[in-house]
């Protein structure tokens, strides 16, 4: 992977998810709280990634019984335009 430039930011959580990271970190599956922090934020990027790919693959699957909308084209291009932002 790609190494990324950090920069220090500060984050206010409520109590249990607190807990959850220092819990996760004692059990020695991270070193330090930025590194679940980091995680769970590319988790949740691939997550988000694999719901636009879902909907494009949706909008543009072969055999479907309808044309596409207009509506269908500017939600494939919103994506394809996001994705360029990335």
């Amino acid at each position: 992977m790609k190494s990324m430039a950090t920069r220090a930011i500060r984050i206010l959580l409520p109590e249990e998810l607190k807990g959850f990271i220092e819990r996760t970190v004692e059990r020695g599956r991270y070193e330090n709280a930025s590194e679940v922090v980091r995680e769970a934020l590319r988790r949740m990027e691939v997550a988000e990634l694999r719901e636009e790919l879902r909907q494009f693959e949706q909008a543009f699957a072969g055999g479907h019984d309808r044309s596409e909308t207009d509506a269908d084209i500017e939600r494939v291009e919103a994506a394809v335009q996001a994705g360029r932002k990335r």
